[in-house]
């Protein structure tokens, strides 16, 4: 349990500390591999501002993971790019249409037409509205893969293994922490759904921690942050960063999705995983622990 505690301090502090895309996108690559970010869905209603199957956080391959932040700071910086030079041809095509102006009213109206199609028309290629590439990625660098929540994941009872549920307080005064128990937010249905269904996380495998947060209370729970944290320092095995909830309403909750993937280096032996929720990073709910095999 102590350890669990120190990881789940680190990863928040991880998480809060990765103001950039290169930061973010580098300790996502680096650590995540190639795995998507965390889900979370409502359930009867679920948080304010949180939809079914909404995405939160990505990866890209080991391999390119960890220049993903690099290129989003790229990206960012050659929109920026395009802007100024649309925005620069926007004023030619207004210069060159009050010039045109200016000679019709030197020689006439009767010349009132001549060219103006030519500067109806877009200039120096800018985009029309036939033309999406200011939307569309032609270089394929996104990542528009959505996790199916209607797959057999979601509505399957599969787990690995069935979690033990234990108490967090029992460490609580060894770390001199100022976290208590919080028996408002409640986790049901935890499962660990591994891809190939051997009860077993093998190399290069990615499986998923499923679980639900309920507000048992009579008020609505604010700042909520699901966890999930392997407990061995197994370090060929990484976990999606967690995320902020905003809001659970009484009687009401959500489903989370943490990812995790083990590299091509993981050995025999058990990972431990422990499942929580940390409330205003005050309180802590229950811990959900999975035991589970890892294979070469």
């Amino acid at each position: 349990m102590k350890k669990f505690l120190i990881f789940t301090l680190c990863s928040l502090f991880l998480m809060s500390s990765c103001d950039t895309y290169t930061g973010s996108g580098a300790y996502m690559g680096g650590s995540i591999g190639s795995i998507l970010g965390s889900a979370i869905g409502g359930l009867s209603g679920g948080p304010r501002g949180s939809d079914m199957g909404t995405i939160i956080g990505m990866a890209g391959g080991a391999a390119v993971g960890a220049v993903i932040g690099s290129q989003a700071d790229q990206k960012q910086q050659q929109q920026a790019e395009q802007y100024q030079r649309d925005k620069a041809r926007r004023a030619e095509r207004r210069a060159a249409r009050s010039q045109h102006q200016n000679c019709n009213d030197q020689y006439g109206n009767d010349q009132s037409g001549y060219g103006q199609r030519g500067y109806d028309q877009p200039v120096y290629g800018t985009p029309n509205s036939e033309d999406n590439s200011d939307v569309f990625d032609s270089t394929n660098s996104g990542d528009d893969r959505l996790y199916d929540f209607n797959g057999k994941d979601y509505v399957g009872d599969y787990s690995a293994q069935q979690p033990t549920t234990v108490m967090p307080s029992s460490k609580m005064e060894e770390l001199g922490s100022n976290w208590s128990y919080s028996p408002t937010l409640e986790i049901v249905n935890a499962r660990f759904v591994d891809s190939n269904e051997d009860n077993t996380l093998n190399r290069n495998e990615t499986c998923k921690v499923i679980f639900e947060i309920m507000n048992r209370g009579n008020s609505p729970v604010y700042d909520v942050v699901p966890t999930v944290v392997e407990t061995t320092g197994n370090k060929h095995i990484f976990i999606s960063p967690s995320i902020h909830v905003e809001k659970i309403t009484p009687g009401r909750g959500i489903r989370y999705t943490a990812m995790v993937k083990a590299d091509n280096r993981l050995k025999n032996g058990m990972a431990h995983f422990c499942v929580s929720v940390i409330h205003e990073g005050k309180s802590i709910s229950k811990v959900n622990e999975f035991n589970i095999p890892t294979r070469k």
